[in-house]
């Protein structure tokens, strides 16, 4: 979990200049309040929602992380994405009102809970809040369409290198960490989410570490040449 202080209320939440509220008149946040539960505590593993149920809400992570995963039909489960402090949940699910996928906690977290229906309401009487929408799923869209790209590099070492440069981007974007960071999902997660067996995540990391990209112990992951990985990343070939 993030050492930021952890607030009660939208206007004193280190989180609120990248959340919604940042889209409202500081004198009228109080209107938003009124439609978020905040605060809300995960353990480990504990369900934020399960797949194909109903639902009019968006979560926010605000310590911790999630991940979404989805069942096929046949029972396949596949982990869909990974979700960090200040990234918003369920936006692929409250057009239809109907969850895509199950989302559980990677690590005691806390989320805020967002009644969407009152946020539409509300979002006619502040324009800026559609601004700030438009710029939300346009967010979203664009991290989906990098995991795609990752996902469709060939080797495996290349998918892997990817996903820990964006992985870490995305902290850096959310002032929690430097080259130094710890992952909070499991290797079966890894792998799940990239398309690649268990053991051979377990192999790519080897190479990682073995060609001097970073360092390992555990889930700690130190980057130690930034461009190498760069060019592991990028590379197409197996």
């Amino acid at each position: 979990m993030t050492k930021n202080k952890v607030a009660s209320n939208c206007s004193e939440c280190t989180l609120a200049k990248r959340c919604v509220p940042s889209g409202m008149p500081a004198k009228k946040l109080f209107r938003f309040e009124n439609i978020v539960q905040t605060n809300l505590p995960y353990n480990t593993g504990d369900s934020l929602f399960e797949q194909h149920t109903k639902t009019n809400y968006l979560y926010v992570v605000k310590t911790g992380s999630f991940k979404t995963q989805m069942v096929s039909a046949h029972g396949t489960e596949h982990v869909h994405n990974f979700f960090l402090p200040g990234e918003v949940i369920g936006l692929d699910s409250v057009g239809l009102g109907m969850t895509l996928n199950s989302s559980k906690a990677l690590e005691p977290s806390l989320a805020c809970k967002i009644d969407y229906p009152l946020l539409r309401n509300i979002r006619k009487e502040f324009p800026t809040l559609s601004d700030f929408s438009v710029k939300l799923y346009s967010t979203a869209l664009a991290s989906m369409s990098q995991v795609q790209n990752i996902i469709s590099l060939q080797a495996a070492s290349s998918r892997l290198a990817a996903f820990l440069i964006f992985h870490h981007r995305r902290l850096l974007s959310s002032n929690l960490q430097t080259t130094s960071f710890q992952l909070p999902m499991t290797r079966q997660d890894i792998a799940s989410h990239l398309g690649l067996a268990v053991e051979t995540v377990s192999r790519s990391f080897s190479k990682l570490i073995d060609t001097g990209c970073i360092e390992k112990e555990g889930r700690n992951i130190q980057i130690i040449n930034s461009k190498k990985l760069e060019q592991l990343a990028n590379a197409s070939a197996r």
